[in-house]
């Protein structure tokens, strides 16, 4: 699967990967026979059940199944003072859990889950994190959270009602995504 890096697979683009073919003596390209393909999906099953292989659940913003095209990210400043204060207090006591940066981003996925339920679009997602990052070295932010969504006011209204009202939460920058070329290219076959 590394030499098909970027493209991520599902079970049955594995097994009709031309870096797959090619190892089981398909290096022509010629794709599986019935009975090839039966038992290539039986090995990979056994391997995925044993764990020998991962098999990771990957959202694709553009499935009919999520609906979510759109791309942002949220870029959000921590008042380290602030937090520096309240840790300094909890030291004394360790009453409560621990203020940090982790805390935070622990309270923005619990508040997210309350609002995305709140706020479903006729039954459909409004918005799905996909990641949420602590930045060190940054002058300019502290934590990035990228999300997909399928219109612009849905981040924008997120970003307001659920990251902004967070304690210490100084400050957000919302971008929004016009065209991404990182990996994983999910557009590859």
């Amino acid at each position: 699967m590394a030499a098909e890096f970027p493209t991520l697979h599902d079970r049955e683009s594995l097994l009709a990967s031309p870096e797959f073919l090619a190892r089981v003596g398909k290096g022509d390209g010629s794709p599986l026979e019935d009975g090839e393909q039966r038992s290539a999906a039986k090995a990979l099953a056994r391997l995925i059940a044993d764990g020998g292989v991962a098999e990771v659940l990957w959202p694709r913003g553009h499935s009919t199944k999520v609906q979510l095209p759109e791309q942002g990210l949220i870029a959000v400043s921590v008042n380290l003072g602030t937090l520096r204060e309240e840790r300094l207090a909890w030291e004394v006591s360790r009453d409560g859990p621990e203020p940090s940066q982790e805390r935070i981003v622990q309270e923005i996925i619990a508040r997210s889950r309350g609002w995305i339920a709140d706020n479903l679009e006729e039954g459909k997602l409004p918005i799905l994190l996909t990641n949420a990052s602590i930045i060190h070295g940054s002058n300019a932010f502290d934590i990035l959270i990228s999300a997909s969504y399928r219109n612009p006011y849905a981040l924008l209204r997120y970003t307001r009602e659920v990251v902004q009202i967070i304690n210490h939460v100084a400050g957000t920058h919302t971008m929004l995504v016009a065209q991404s070329y990182g990996f994983p290219d999910f557009s590859a076959p």
